[in-house]
């Protein structure tokens, strides 16, 4: 929440205060400004006006050091939240743990909502969750022992058969793509623990582009891949 402060003394633009029961009263300021005023009956006075946001953060969790050196982050959160708020959910480890978990949680969804293959009878769209990995795993062996017709199913249409260079277009789809996000996940969380400050974490999404220092061998090999278009 943001408020705007008067002094007669000079305002600092941050002042973090450790209490003794470990958490940490933090006021940071931003429009510092000098005036000098009429004083009734004693002349010209000086006058110091600031905005300023006030939250607590426990000390172990954001230093006075780490908030200093984020401070635009650190301000941008004071604007949003109650003043005097406890702001450890944006500290720099608890937004990585949050991080950690939203990238497990969108490579799951992203994986389980599937694919579409093209395939001799048309588009069709096959979910990939575990039970269906495990299934499209069958179909492999199967392939592999020589079988000329598979069956399976669409999503939410009946079983049916397929040949076998169909159910191998869609077996390779399926493998790649659970492949490359799963490799592209290991990335993300890569990026993630790279994070030195608790606003490096803001930028790094789901479906974001990977920054080159932290594409491993394989995903590099992936993204070569989709680029020439050898996956469809």
């Amino acid at each position: 929440m943001l408020t705007v402060i008067c002094s007669t003394e000079q305002i600092e633009s941050m002042e973090y205060y450790l209490r003794s029961s470990g958490v940490a009263d933090v006021f940071l300021r931003k429009n510092i400004q000098k005036q000098e005023t009429e004083e009734s009956g004693a002349g010209k006075g000086t006058q110091y006006t600031a905005d300023e946001v006030y939250f607590a953060v426990t000390g172990e969790k954001a230093s006075k050091e780490s908030i200093a050196e984020d401070f635009d982050y650190w301000y941008s959160k004071g604007e949003e939240i109650t003043q005097g708020e406890l702001a450890d959910k944006y500290s720099l480890e608890e937004l990585r743990m949050q991080a950690y978990s939203n990238a497990s949680e969108a490579c799951e969804k992203t994986i389980y909502a599937g694919i579409d293959v093209e395939i001799s009878t048309g588009t069709e769209h096959f979910s990939l969750t575990e039970k269906d990995q495990l299934n499209l795993f069958g179909k492999k062996m199967q392939l592999l022992a020589g079988e000329e017709k598979l069956e399976y199913h669409e999503d939410g249409q009946p079983c049916k058969y397929f040949t076998a260079a169909d159910m191998q277009k869609i077996v390779d789809r399926a493998m790649f793509y659970v492949s490359y996000n799963t490799t592209y996940c290991n990335a993300v969380n890569m990026w993630i623990k790279s994070a030195e400050k608790a606003s490096d974490l803001e930028q790094i999404q789901w479906g974001a582009e990977i920054p080159e220092e932290f594409q491993n061998e394989v995903l590099k090999d992936y993204m070569k891949i989709l680029a020439s278009g050898g996956i469809s």
